[in-house]
């Protein structure tokens, strides 16, 4: 499974940082999405049942940002909690990729030793959230009006379309 990625980060915007990578498995989508900014961070693993499908597309998120525990439907949206809609094998899939990506790209402002991360972002002037983009990686960011972002080849804007418009835990102001 080769993940796609999207990161976006508006360093004007109290440092709004979204972060998302998923994987294609026939008419579905799974993957891990989050973001942060001055006020609010936010992080679930999603299932996009018929993405790619002409159905209705169901999206599912974790409630606790947890692939094992309980899950919920955004679209249509539901109010009670289900089981995850995941195998268990593709469970620990995700979580391994989840944790690739943040070693990669991402760095949490309670981390041990980041130290390094947080004078590189005084130097640079920019803002902290809960969760932020290693600044070894920021260099490989482009920048589109006032916005910072990486995609990786490949990577579908409709995913980002979609999740900005039906994942309930979506930061306002941080885009998809």
């Amino acid at each position: 499974m080769q993940p796609k990625v999207h990161i976006s980060f508006l360093p004007k915007n109290p440092g709004a940082v979204s972060a998302l990578f998923y994987v294609e498995r026939e008419a579905d989508i799974y993957g891990w999405y989050a973001a942060s900014n001055s006020r609010r961070f936010t992080a679930a693993f999603f299932m996009a049942e018929n993405f790619y499908a002409r159905r209705t597309t169901v999206l599912h998120r974790s409630l606790h940002g947890d692939v094992y525990g309980p899950w919920i439907a955004d679209h249509p949206p539901a109010r009670v909690g289900n089981r995850c809609p995941l195998p268990e094998a593709l469970r620990h899939e995700l979580e391994r990729l989840q944790f690739e990506f943040v070693d990669e790209w991402l760095f949490f402002r309670t981390d041990p030793a980041i130290d390094g991360e947080l004078a590189a972002y005084r130097q640079h002037g920019l803002p902290l959230t809960t969760l932020n983009i290693k600044s070894k990686r920021l260099k490989r960011l482009s920048e589109f009006d006032s916005m910072l972002y990486y995609a990786t080849a490949g990577a579908d804007l409709n995913v980002m379309e979609f999740l900005g418009k039906y994942l309930r835990c979506r930061t306002p102001g941080v885009p998809a």
